[in-house]
């Protein structure tokens, strides 16, 4: 969804029960973060809850309160999907295809994949640059259920920001790092998002999404009542990425990777430094106020010591910038 030309965009996201926005404006040549906030809704935005209508009031309540105990200025928003919400894939396609041919192409792609009738799902895509000398290209396909983002649009019919588009959190991250970090076009980057219930990885080839993949933690062999403390989380994690390294060819180890970065709610001190004293690489937490500067307000501990819980509102808000 293409937004339209503003001054700003505040960026929401809703985790678990946890609802974070940002702000970002444009002023004179500069994107800067004006607000940060963080508050609750009292039921967990996912596919259970798109079934009750009656909670479209309440989300657009909780949405509304934060705004506006935050004192946001920006009437226009994006609002970012959890990726479990989603499908992402790549497909390759003839290098000449374009326009109506091209979105014609990926549509049919989309067919062989869906059970339900193409009418019941919102498909975006966009094209990767091709590599020289090949006849074929990578397009990075998003396929979202109609009915998510008609509820989300009703959602936001109820509050004081005007909807501009629908993101995803792996896009948002991508989004974050490539404003806040150096990446040289041939390097690979590893961004780790920790969560309550999974373990999301996505893949960066310079600027460009490579690969993404979730690892519930229950699949890889944990019982329900097994302790997850902070070094077996890192295990999980440095077991988890080497598959991917190798499964998708990108090297030979996590050593092979230019640099990882961890986001999200469950990252700790002990899990970052079990993994810095594993891995000859540079790991750390994912900063998206690195560069991009951040208003006064930034002084709150929260933001302070916790940026990487606020890499999503961030990527979400610098979309529109």
């Amino acid at each position: 969804m293409t937004i339209a030309g503003t001054q700003g965009i505040v960026g929401i996201s809703i985790r678990d029960t946890i609802l974070r926005m940002a702000e970002a404006t444009h002023v004179t040549g500069e994107s800067r973060i004006s607000r940060l906030s963080q508050g609750r809704v009292r039921t967990a935005f996912n596919f259970a809850s798109l079934q009750d209508q009656s909670l479209i009031r309440r989300y657009a309540e909780d949405i509304n309160r934060l705004y506006e105990t935050a004192d946001f200025q920006v009437s226009s928003g994006v609002f970012i999907l959890d990726a479990n919400m989603v499908m992402i894939k790549k497909v390759p396609v003839d290098v000449n295809l374009q326009g109506e041919r091209l979105k014609d192409h990926v549509r049919w792609e989309v067919r062989q994949l869906m059970i339900n009738p193409l009418e019941q799902y919102i498909i975006d895509f966009e094209p990767l640059p091709a590599n020289n000398g090949k006849d074929y290209k990578q397009v990075v396909v998003v396929v979202a259920r109609r009915m998510v983002i008609d509820y989300l649009k009703e959602i936001f019919k109820n509050t004081d920001l005007q909807l501009r588009a629908i993101d995803v959190d792996v896009f948002a991250a991508h989004r974050v790092l490539a404003g806040n970090y150096e990446v040289s076009e041939d390097e690979y980057i590893a961004l780790i998002d920790v969560r309550k219930e999974n373990l999301q990885f996505s893949i960066i080839k310079g600027a460009t999404f490579h690969l993404s993949q979730d690892l519930d933690y229950h699949q890889d062999g944990e019982s329900e009542t097994s302790k997850r403390d902070d070094e077996h989380q890192a295990r999980l994690i440095s077991k988890e990425l080497r598959r991917i390294i190798i499964d998708y060819k990108l090297g030979k180890s996590v050593e092979d990777m230019n640099a990882i970065y961890l986001y999200g709610d469950g990252v700790t001190d002990a899990m970052l430094e079990a993994l810095q004293n594993t891995h000859n690489v540079r790991i750390d937490r994912a900063n998206p106020f690195r560069k991009i500067k951040l208003a006064s307000q930034g002084s709150d501990p929260i933001f302070q010591s916790q940026p990487e819980t606020f890499v999503i509102p961030v990527g979400a808000a610098l979309k529109g910038l």
